[in-house]
């Protein structure tokens, strides 16, 4: 088999077949620019919509002989054998390239397995031969390559551009690829990171410095292009809230829907709405704890030229903007470039992760002050910001403390050397608010031991206060019956949706076909299981099943025996079949009885 990379851009394709897999082909189709007609009978809601809305066309009919070769890619994807022999016949004899789901026999070519991360894909393929292993080879890509090779590939798109522009030999051009590459790119772990324009400054001033190379992004050519510019954007710094996806505000939610691109962190992927449709700009820029792919200089760069590309854009952050997000940094700049920008409030984890753990941080004659800082603040080396000593007298206050893992044994240090009572309350929450949330309660002087024990790890948060001794009483959450549940519930009525929230579970509702923002927020926080209706939303899911943020040990919940059935012939593991025609409340108890 020749590998190739097809633009089907305003190409006639022909999908043949109305259901899971039918739907799969058509979405790809779309997605690619491909004008598309889908031939059935029947066919699912989501093909139906996707009709409604113009973005392909649909013909319920059968198929009829010889149409397939007035198309330039034709796919057959129908239940019935002899539909799609026919199909692939008429396409194949007339030298229309065509391809039969599930049936290597009847392909002229194979389609491969796909990364996509932005402009960068990576296909895995095995000629039809085993394509049980290219799915798990494709999984494995999928956790392998992180959200920042989106960026990555653009910034060496720019690159590359500037390099061009020197108009110096091959040689010299290679040269500079290969530092921009080398510099970037750890071929042991397979992480990227985008580099600041003052790196790329240096990269391409120092072979070349012989060479007059006019104005730069750096010496004046960025100001030109500014005072040339007239087209401004808009910039919204938006609070996603804790982890929550409920939690982020109305007017936060609203401006993601009217936005052209969002900017957003790993800890704000969860609140993504997953209805976001493919054609807004997503640009991960997410941090962890001692790994910053993208440079706060580069995310301040990304949104003016989001900006000035006219683009309504949404800067999307955990918690809240202006509490530890750096937000007023990127404000700033917005101002300082001509930026017209808003900032949406968030709800601050420090208060939310707390409430969710039962702890409350403020309680009448108990805990009447409240202190937010980061606890990075113990361990700088030109000096804490941070009174200790004045911290550690406070009896009547709660200490919060952001990025805290790390340095929570230096903060414990300060405060008994300040005097606090090594048994004063004290708490750590991971994750709060999510489904993976995990809180260690102990005393001041005992939870640096305790964490490590429980394993706990970033983001988390320490909690040091009088008030942190109600979290037994007060833990409202862990009693849910469904709380550590994060489902992905594909194409759900509202009302499924609100019970298993109520009942605790963390909901993903993944529109189908599945949007580009679906896949992010189902690879931000481990999936643990999904529940399904009907052998059609098997199929939907079935591609997505294996990736990023599904765990190996994820369960399937499957209404009626058709739909169990479909997902046993598709290799699912742990199905459990509930009987058909369950009510919400019969839902919630099934489920939560099969996790005992």
């Amino acid at each position: 088999m020749y590998p190739v990379m097809l633009d089907v851009t305003d190409r006639s394709c022909l999908v043949v077949g109305g259901g899971g897999i039918a739907l799969r082909k058509a979405q790809g189709l779309v997605e690619d620019g491909a004008r598309v007609t889908v031939v059935a009978p029947e066919v699912v809601d989501p093909l139906a919509r996707m009709a409604e809305a113009g973005r392909l066309r649909l013909e319920r009919r059968v198929y009829e002989t010889g149409e397939a070769v007035t198309y330039a890619l034709v796919f057959a994807a129908t239940d019935d054998r002899e539909v799609n022999a026919e199909v692939f016949a008429d396409a194949n004899d007339a030298g229309v390239w065509v391809n039969v789901a599930d049936d290597p026999e009847l392909c002229s070519f194979h389609l491969p397995g796909r990364v996509r991360r932005g402009p960068l894909q990576i296909a895995v393929a095995s000629a039809g031969e085993a394509p049980f292993a290219v799915r798990r080879l494709r999984q494995l890509l999928e956790r392998r390559f992180g959200a920042e090779w989106s960026e990555w590939v653009a910034a060496a798109s720019r690159f590359r551009n500037r390099v061009y522009e020197l108009g110096v030999a091959p040689a010299d051009s290679e040269a500079l690829f290969d530092r921009f590459f080398s510099s970037t790119v750890d071929a042991e772990s397979w992480k990227a990171r985008v580099p600041t324009a003052t790196e790329e400054a240096e990269w391409i001033s120092a072979p070349v410095s012989h060479l007059d190379r006019g104005p730069t992004a750096e010496d004046g050519g960025a100001k030109a292009c500014r005072d040339g510019e007239s087209n401004r954007g808009f910039v919204s710094l938006v609070g996603a809230g804790p982890g929550c996806s409920g939690l982020l505000t109305v007017r936060g939610r609203q401006r993601l829907f009217e936005a052209d691109a969002v900017v957003y962190d790993r800890l704000a992927a969860p609140a993504l709405p997953c209805e976001l449709g493919p054609e807004v700009q997503l640009h991960p820029v997410g941090k962890e704890a001692g790994v910053h792919p993208i440079p706060q200089e580069e995310i301040n760069s990304l949104l003016v030229r989001l900006a000035r590309q006219g683009l309504r854009v949404v800067r999307l952050k955990g918690g809240d903007p202006y509490v530890f997000g750096r937000g007023g940094e990127e404000a700033e700049v917005l101002d300082s470039e001509g930026i017209a920008f808003e900032v949406i409030p968030g709800v601050t984890s420090g208060v939310a992760a707390m409430a969710w753990a039962g702890i409350p941080v403020t309680h009448r004659r108990e805990a009447v002050r409240l202190t937010l800082l980061t606890a990075h603040e113990a361990v700088k080396s030109d000096g804490p910001q941070v009174r200790w000593d004045l911290l550690a007298q406070d009896k009547h206050a709660t200490i919060v403390g952001y990025m805290g893992v790390t340095a929570l044994p230096e903060v414990v240090h300060q405060l008994l050397g300040g005097g606090m009572d090594p048994s004063t309350p004290a708490a750590m929450v991971e994750q709060g608010t999510t489904a993976s949330q995990r809180k260690v309660i102990s005393t001041l002087a005992e939870l640096p031991a305790a964490i490590v024990e429980a394993g706990l790890r970033p983001p988390a948060l320490f909690a040091i206060g009088p008030t942190i001794g109600r979290s037994d009483k007060l833990d409202w959450f862990s009693r849910l019956p469904l709380a550590g549940e994060r489902l992905v519930v594909p194409d759900a009525a509202g009302v499924v949706v609100r019970r298993l929230e109520a009942a605790g579970a963390d909901v993903v509702p993944v529109p189908f076909p599945v949007t580009p923002a679906a896949r992010v927020v189902m690879a931000a926080l481990p999936v643990t299981g999904c529940v399904v209706t009907s052998p059609a939303e098997v199929d939907w899911v079935d591609d997505e099943r294996g990736g990023p943020g599904w765990i190996d040990a994820a369960r399937s919940w499957c209404v009626g025996e058709a739909a169990a059935e479909r997902a046993r012939q598709r290799g699912w593991r742990h199905v459990h079949e509930l009987s058909a025609g369950l009510d919400c409340s019969d839902l919630v108890a099934e489920i939560a009885g099969t996790r005992r």
